[in-house]
């Protein structure tokens, strides 16, 4: 390193004489030490500006809430589903059980790891993508088309028949617990892949994997509880008839009260990256996350494209799953986004202005959560505004649901989730086609 590029000790001491015979900076420091510096920021005029009221609406129906854990992707792919179920049976209010879905993505992602872990045996543990292995564990998170993967696999149940535990909405203890588990069975497999005959290398490898994953899914029954079996499904509509339907294993559920093919639902996405054409189909490297599984494609698109798709979905009767950079220009208390919702330039007198492509590449900005679009306020065919149901409890927002406005959809969401006859002809050939991957190490 240059001798050059040393930081001279004067430095700090320049700035604070500077810092303190400027009255507005001091003003902002005691504000900023005072309180938090999104209160400080907040921009009362946008605030006030935002009207919650949407011209199309679907949801009537209570919010769930994924308390401490990262399975937003998981709610809001059941909340799409909930919507087309209490339509279709007449009920008032219905939940699918988040619990299950997670137990067999957690199970499903041990698998993965180990397969993973059994490829790259041979390699050193410097290699990048032993070390990335061995660095993400076993977590939350996870995309859409892994959502219909597992209901897929495993069915559905109701939120009653395998309802959250204390773990399920605090991840943290059994996620260590799995890590722990995982890291140990990495280690023992590279172990057995050094045995100098092929048999017996075999037979171990498939021994330490084998105990690995029932380690792994005694570990999520303590923490989540045992997945049902087979359970009675019966309900009271809207109009107070009583149904007993029958006696269902979770993918006959699964079949009865979902009509549609959830593999008809593809990924659309706004990357305005220019190394990131528009309207080419991309997979994400080392996906799918389950064995066996799909992997995680979609099609670029433009942005306004992207906001029709979702209005024609809404218009259909059909929440949106999408995914954002949640916590940019937000306010979670009062459950409102917008682009210019915190001034935050004034407020510490710097340019803080990234563009959305830049933000991408200098990973400052991508997709951290998922949630559903059930509204849009349109003025003159063209969107003011977005209802959007979260999954963070009714104690935030509109008792749970969320405004968005327009402005922060183009800075801030990055995916909508539609039928794929919805697209034009070429993003459908897109995805049909010859997919280009993006390594694991991206944004998205």
């Amino acid at each position: 390193m240059s001798e050059s590029l040393a930081l001279d000790a004067s430095f700090s001491a320049d700035r604070a004489d500077a810092f303190r015979a400027d009255p507005t900076s001091r003003i902002v420091q005691n504000a900023v030490t005072g309180t938090d510096a999104d209160t400080v920021s907040l921009d009362r005029d946008v605030l006030n500006g935002i009207d919650e009221t949407t011209s199309e609406r679907l949801d009537a129906w209570k919010v769930a809430n994924q308390k401490h854990s990262g399975r937003c992707w998981e709610f809001a792919g059941l909340n799409v589903l909930r919507a087309k179920v209490m339509k279709q049976l007449s009920l008032e209010d219905f939940e699918f059980s988040q619990n299950y879905i997670a137990f067999f993505d957690k199970i499903e992602k041990v698998n993965h790891i180990l397969a993973r872990a059994i490829a790259t045996a041979d390699r050193p543990l410097e290699d990048e993508q032993v070390r990335n292995l061995l660095e993400d564990g076993v977590g939350d998170g996870g995309y859409w088309i892994q959502f219909v993967d597992i209901v897929v696999k495993y069915g559905l149940v109701p939120q009653w028949a395998m309802p959250d535990t204390e773990s399920a909405g605090n991840t943290d203890q059994m996620n260590r617990a799995l890590d722990t588990i995982v890291r140990r069975t990495i280690g023992l497999l590279r172990a057995a892949a050094t045995d100098s005959d092929p048999a017996e290398a075999s037979r171990r490898t498939e021994e330490v994997r084998r105990q690995g994953l029932e380690d792994a899914w005694r570990v999520l029954a303590i923490h989540l509880g045992t997945p049902p079996q087979r359970f009675t499904w019966q309900y009271r509509d809207k109009d107070k008839n009583f149904h007993r339907v029958g006696e269902f294993t979770p993918l006959e559920f699964a079949s009865q009260v979902v009509t549609e093919n959830l593999r008809e639902y593809v990924s659309v996405v706004d990357d305005p990256r220019a190394e990131h054409p528009v309207g080419h189909g991309y997979v994400l490297e080392h996906t799918p996350w389950m064995e066996g599984g799909t992997p995680y494609s979609f099609v670029t698109a433009r942005v306004d494209e992207i906001k029709s798709l979702a209005i024609e979905s809404i218009r259909a009767g059909e929440p949106v799953w999408f995914s954002c950079d949640v916590k940019k220009q937000f306010d979670r208390k009062l459950g409102v986004w917008d682009v210019k919702l915190h001034d935050y330039d004034s407020l510490y007198g710097v340019d803080l202005g990234i563009s959305k492509a830049d933000r991408m590449r200098l990973h400052h900005s991508g997709p951290t959560h998922a949630m559903t679009f059930v509204g849009v306020d349109l003025v003159d065919g063209r969107p003011v505004r977005w209802r959007v149901e979260n999954s963070w409890g009714d104690e935030v927002g509109t008792k749970g649901f969320f405004t968005m406005n327009d402005s922060w959809f183009d800075e801030y969401v990055f995916e909508v989730i539609v039928p794929k006859s919805r697209l034009t002809a070429d993003q459908q050939a897109a995805l049909d086609g010859e997919l280009t991957v993006i390594p694991e190490w991206d944004v998205l």
